[in-house]
């Protein structure tokens, strides 16, 4: 395992403008993810991620002393534009599984989660240009995560933890909406704060 809060950019009181897909309010996945959580919480080095702030990272757009406001309005924008028939999506998150940095639930369907992620980088090069884009297109793997990792170590005591918890069946959910939020690091916490809500056709 490796330490997920070691990522370049991320100085002191710094905050980045991410697209985000909120999960929190869907009662289903907070039983799932409280009853793993309960779990898991004996084992050293983990940060559990509170209940309203579940949810999958679909973009980041840029940190926000990067962009302008007026720029992030415009991606805003651009995404209405292309999602304007987009229905909503039908998921269901689970199993549990892991990453070097998270242990987190999987999410599929895949192929119409990667599709809305698609329409928010293209409105992102539309702005900004294919060269602002912070990440790769491809290796994008649609995922809630319930815990981060704080440190570098060993992970077989944790696979074996998670391995346990795997029986779970997946709980269903819909996404209805894509949100440009501000995100900051508090300690070893993400805290969102909504900018802006693109909704779906339901």
């Amino acid at each position: 395992m490796v330490n997920h809060w070691d990522r370049p950019g991320w100085t002191p009181g710094r905050r980045s403008y991410h697209w985000l897909v909120m999960l929190g309010h869907v009662p289903a996945l907070t039983a799932m993810a409280t009853h793993c959580q309960e779990q898991l919480r004996d084992l050293p080095h983990l940060d559990l991620v509170p209940m309203a702030s579940l949810h999958i990272t679909m973009q980041r757009l840029a940190f926000t002393d990067e962009v302008s406001p007026e720029v992030a309005a415009a991606v805003v924008n651009d995404v209405r534009r292309r999602c304007v028939d987009l229905p909503a999506i039908p998921i269901e998150i689970g199993p549990l599984a892991g990453s070097p940095g998270a242990v987190r639930f999987s999410v599929g369907p895949p192929e119409p989660v990667s599709r809305l992620r698609d329409l928010i980088r293209e409105s992102i090069t539309e702005v900004r240009g294919s060269a602002a884009l912070p990440e790769r297109a491809g290796g994008f793997v649609p995922h809630v995560s319930i815990a981060y990792h704080n440190t570098s170590a060993d992970a077989q005591s944790l696979i074996r933890r998670v391995a346990s918890l795997r029986r779970l069946r997946p709980v269903a959910a819909v996404i209805q909406s894509a949100d440009l939020v501000e995100l900051r690091r508090e300690g070893h916490q993400y805290i969102a704060s909504k900018h802006t809500e693109v909704l779906l056709i339901g």
